[in-house]
């Protein structure tokens, strides 16, 4: 039997918003990143979603 670890809802989209606002600063574009950074999220959340209800 597999281990699953639990991540709240929500963290991965959380991690996609920090991380595009952070590569935003840093290039100074944070406009686009930051959309980049939920697009990023939502694809991850998404992800994990489809993947938990294969198994």
């Amino acid at each position: 039997m597999r281990k699953t670890r639990k991540i709240i809802p929500g963290a991965r989209l959380a991690f996609g918003i920090i991380l595009g606002c952070i590569v935003g600063y840093l290039t100074s574009n944070t406009e686009v990143w930051f959309i980049l950074g939920i697009s990023i999220g939502a694809a991850l959340e998404y992800g994990n979603k489809k993947a938990t209800t294969k198994q």
